[in-house]
């Protein structure tokens, strides 16, 4: 009986070992904007994975410059970008990949807001820090995302068509990005709810076009066709613009900016050909929104993560924006300007920069 009741004990003790070890390995628990401890010594590299959803518009090539600037100036040697091609299975085995390849922080654009939290988990699990860049998860934990007030972006784009178009009323088409995204839905919502709420002589129609450029402009060849009262177009990123301009001219509905039946076009990235469109009077307006920001400050807090350090919500940054609560996550919620003629020519502009060296 002596040595049965020995072995209990025994495997008992064991158990319990096990289980404070599941629990301290899984790191799910962590607050917004906590960090990792302050593993990191002022002065020190890390490795820093990036995995984005893609590369191949001018907002994300020039992302992708920028934070490679950004890396050296803050001591991070890069490990990817892995790039998904908005594939969200694919970005959870990157993200994966990039942790077994020794990546001490990562910066992440989710491909699908809700899709992304089991690699959140898996990250948490080993105590990587994840810094959200772009688009904000919509489930899991982030140290920070690092964007811009996507709802405002909606808002302000659709008020700039309201308020410039040539008639007094009629259509404007949405064609959105990817309502998966959380950035997609919050462009549509804002646009939607400024028309509804303060320009009710408009009425909006959405095409979902999952950040595909040729579904954008086929989609604004059919809202061309079908609503011979459309008075602008919101095309949720800058990529489709010059195939809804020739689409406008192939109906022989093209007018330049300001001309008698324009149909008002705005679109959003601020990349440098966007600026080059509303300086030829061919694009009404985009909303500027800040690359080099993005990455400058995904490097930055993925570093203060590493370093232990904290933030909280309502926290006033040194640049210009403010740290906000966003589902369970802290935001550095960073200013976006619209651009059109009459401020296209600021130099603050990140698009009108020469050159991201």
């Amino acid at each position: 009986m002596t040595s049965k009741f020995a072995s209990r004990l025994r495997a008992l003790g064991v158990l319990v070992i096990l289980a404070t070890l599941a629990l301290a390995g899984c790191g799910g628990s962590t607050t917004a904007g906590s960090s990792s401890g302050g593993t990191l010594a002022p002065g020190d590299s890390f490795k820093l994975g990036v995995s984005l959803t893609f590369n191949n518009t001018d907002f994300w090539t020039n992302y992708i410059s920028y934070e490679t600037k950004f890396a050296s100036q803050y001591k991070a040697t890069l490990i990817g970008p892995l790039v998904a091609n908005n594939d969200a299975a694919k970005q959870i085995t990157d993200i994966r990949t990039l942790i077994q390849e020794g990546a001490q922080a990562l910066i992440v654009n989710p491909v699908d807001s809700a899709a992304i939290a089991p690699a959140l988990d898996y990250a948490a699990s080993k105590h990587i820090p994840v810094i959200s860049v772009d688009v904000a998860p919509s489930t899991g934990k982030v140290f920070m995302i690092v964007r811009a007030d996507n709802v405002l972006y909606g808002q302000n784009s659709c008020k700039y068509i309201a308020t410039h178009a040539s008639g007094s009323g009629g259509h404007i088409a949405i064609l959105e990005g990817d309502l998966a995204s959380l950035n997609g839905k919050d462009r549509t919502d804002g646009c939607t709810q400024v028309i509804k709420s303060n320009y009710p002589q408009f009425k909006t129609v959405e095409y979902a076009t999952k950040w595909d450029t040729p579904t954008a402009v086929n989609d604004a060849k059919t809202a061309l066709s079908t609503y011979p009262d459309l008075q602008g177009i919101y095309v949720e990123w800058g990529a489709p613009e010059d195939g809804i301009l020739a689409a406008e001219q192939a109906a022989g509905k093209f007018t330049s900016v300001g001309g008698s039946s324009h149909i008002v076009l705005v679109g959003n990235d601020g990349v440098p050909h966007e600026h080059a469109l509303i300086r030829s009077n061919k694009l009404d307006a985009t909303i500027s929104q800040p690359a080099n920001a993005y990455a400058q400050y995904a490097v930055f807090y993925a570093r203060a993560a590493l370093e232990g350090k904290t933030y909280s919500a309502g926290q006033s940054t040194d640049h210009k924006s403010t740290i906000v609560s966003l589902q369970g996550n802290l935001e550095d919620a960073l200013p976006a300007p619209i651009v059109d003629k009459t401020n296209v020519g600021d130099p603050n502009l990140w698009g009108n920069a020469k050159s991201t060296s």
